[in-house]
């Protein structure tokens, strides 16, 4: 402080030092996770209000206490890896001038095994011996999903008919024909279903 009056010289005087500054202390919430725990859902994790703002944030998702290698976005779809797992994400808020903090969402609950779209085969083509049919699967998801059939004469399973197409033999003479389409993919519940009746008795 300096300090002046006409007719005298001036004086300046310096106060004793502060302590060192310390670095700001962030006003950081509890982050919680929001979406489904299935295996093909997306979850977002929420940071909640941060301060003082801005406040850059890091995410890290945890797989049972492990940090998932790459899962670092502000959201995550659980894989085949998670299933019966629970999952967290940490966030991480910094600001120049400030302590970073890292905060903690609860877990989820246990991963479940996702649900295939499983629309129902169709069969084309003529019901008659010595002709061919082919099963029309129709366009599973999520893709790729890998496919089996079974081809059935009155509903008994016919040995050996496990592909797409199936030629009648004498044996289908009057009888109807169905396929049943088996779709299986990691992470998800194997689903199968089965088509209509050939709509002709064969001959």
């Amino acid at each position: 402080m300096t300090g002046a009056r006409i007719g005298y010289g001036s004086n300046t005087q310096t106060s004793a030092a502060t302590a060192a500054v310390a670095s700001g202390s962030l006003v950081a919430a509890s982050p919680r996770i929001t979406g489904t725990a299935k295996v093909g859902y997306t979850l977002t994790g929420t940071p909640g209000i941060w301060g003082p703002v801005p406040v850059t944030l890091r995410y890290q998702w945890y797989r049972s206490g492990v940090p998932i290698a790459g899962a670092t976005a502000a959201t995550y779809r659980p894989a085949a890896a998670d299933i019966t797992k629970t999952l967290t994400v940490r966030v991480t808020g910094s600001k120049v001038g400030y302590t970073s903090v890292v905060k903690a969402s609860p877990g989820t609950t246990a991963v479940a095994r996702g649900t295939l779209g499983a629309p129902a085969p169709r069969i084309t083509g003529t019901a008659r011996v010595g002709y061919m049919l082919t099963v029309v699967p129709g366009a599973w998801t999520p893709a790729p999903v890998t496919l089996r059939y079974q081809w059935y004469r009155s509903g008994v399973a016919i040995a050996g008919a496990t592909r797409s197409t199936y030629k009648p033999a004498a044996a289908d003479r009057g009888k109807t024909l169905t396929v049943r389409v088996t779709g299986a993919k990691a992470g998800y519940v194997s689903i199968t279903r089965g088509s209509a009746p050939t709509t002709s008795t064969l001959r």
